[in-house]
């Protein structure tokens, strides 16, 4: 298992400098996409679910008071293994282009934080730590097929009181089968809703 110095340094010797926040929202979704690929931990240090978003402890310490970090000494990304190295490619492929404030705002908008924060406002502080099993199982359905996402999807709203009708889950087929974006779904409802 790698080390969580190790994985800020192998994230940062492939973005270069970046802010504080972004590098703990990589080494967040690191941790949760190497549970879905591998069905382990990247690293044992416990990912808590801040207002920011979530935050590994260990990592704050170390950049405590700097807004921005190009390297990160006391971390070797040569002692991770050829799939860490490959989960944190993943990652970077996936999520590096996005700014520091819209990784926060996906983690705020995901079951994970959500968990672990509760009924706390988002300013509230907490040191709650983000259960590894939700991560997981929160991101393995990212990847599902089209019919089980949208099976999944329904379940979900229902238990929070919302019901999908056919027309919505037709809708979301289409999307997790990527023939229609969520931005045409975005578009297309405001539209019917400014028809009214």
């Amino acid at each position: 298992m790698a080390e969580v110095n190790d994985v800020a340094a192998a994230l940062l010797l492939r973005t270069g400098a970046v802010t504080t926040m972004k590098l703990q929202k990589l080494v967040y979704y690191a941790q949760a996409w190497h549970l879905v690929f591998h069905s382990r931990p990247l690293f044992s240090d416990a990912i808590e679910a801040w207002p920011q978003g979530p935050v590994t402890r260990t990592l704050y310490e170390k950049h405590r008071g700097r807004y921005q970090v190009k390297e990160w000494p006391g971390g070797d990304p040569g002692r991770l293994t050829k799939d860490e190295r490959e989960t944190i490619s993943w990652v970077l492929a996936k999520y590096s282009h996005f700014s520091a404030e819209t990784l926060s705002r996906m983690t705020h908008m995901e079951t994970p934080w959500r968990i672990a924060r509760g009924l706390l406002a988002d300013d509230e502080k907490s040191a709650e730590p983000i259960k590894l099993e939700n991560m997981r199982h929160f991101y393995s359905r990212q990847r599902a097929d089209p019919d089980v996402a949208v099976s999944q999807a329904a379940a979900s709203s229902a238990m929070e009181g919302v019901e999908l009708d056919d027309a919505w889950q037709s809708t979301l087929r289409r999307v997790a089968g990527g023939s229609m974006s969520a931005d045409d779904v975005i578009a297309e409802e405001v539209r019917r809703i400014t028809r009214r």
